[in-house]
């Protein structure tokens, strides 16, 4: 692995173990687009999901006594039967056509939090919303292991108190972690490729989460995100190009 990649995948790691510590919740977004400039999809998304459930797992343990049990089995339950679609579909769909989702659901996300009112609306709290949340997310984390922005899109607008919040979130994402790395297996993604790279950046994930868990508090939330959401959008800039670069070139 050439050094400019392998410090690219330590970036990546730690920025995103280093999101997740300090807000609770996106890690994946802002890992994957890093590491899909040097990685295949097919690899960089196993490896992502795969540093994802360990730093979830690592924040379940510090929020648990938060967590909201009823919302968090709704979701889980909703996700389920959609995993397995998305694994395969990552399977027979290019990778082109892949950083083309991956950019818009990027897009969604960042439309969706930083318009103004969207902390405060009340519209989409029902448990039907929180179903069809669940459904997209089960597809998007099997597909392009990214199943975050439904998800926070909709129990943003619950008015929950941030530590019940951040503990639903992340509690969420290991368990639907578990799942779709468990599918990407079934579906012949988790190879020696991928497993060699996630055991590479495990320390920076580790430097990562000491670093944003050290930090919180001592950050502006809302500062925070708008800087989350300036990074994000600006990937999503560069993954859309990407994409249409190389289906383009065809």
């Amino acid at each position: 692995m050439a050094l400019s990649h392998l410090v690219l995948l330590w970036l990546a790691a730690f920025a995103g173990g280093f999101t997740q510590g300090l807000a609770g919740f996106g890690s994946t977004l802002v890992a994957l687009p890093i590491l899909a400039l040097v990685l295949d999809l097919k690899v960089a998304v196993p490896v992502c999901t795969t540093l994802a459930v360990t730093l979830n797992l690592v924040m379940v343990v510090r929020l648990r006594g938060h967590v909201r049990r009823g919302l968090l089995v709704l979701l889980i339950v909703s996700s389920l039967p959609a995993m397995p679609f998305g694994a395969y579909i990552l399977r027979v769909v290019s990778g082109d056509w892949l950083k083309l989702v991956l950019a818009a659901a990027i897009l969604v996300f960042v439309i969706m939090q930083g318009r103004p009112g969207a902390q405060v609306s009340t519209a989409g709290r029902g448990r039907g919303w929180g179903v069809l949340a669940g459904l997209v997310a089960g597809g998007m984390g099997g597909a392009i292991g990214i199943n975050g922005p439904p998800i926070v899109a909709w129990m943003s607008r619950l008015g929950l108190p941030r530590d019940a919040l951040r503990a639903t979130l992340v509690s969420y994402f290991f368990l639907a972690g578990c799942g779709v790395v468990t599918s990407q297996a079934a579906a012949g993604l988790v190879t020696r490729a991928v497993l060699g790279r996630t055991g590479l950046a495990l320390p920076a994930l580790a430097a990562g989460i000491f670093v944003g868990m050290k930090l919180c508090g001592r950050v502006g939330e809302a500062a925070f995100r708008r800087i989350i959401l300036a990074i994000l959008a600006f990937n999503a800039v560069t993954l859309l190009a990407q994409g249409l670069a190389g289906l383009l070139g065809r």
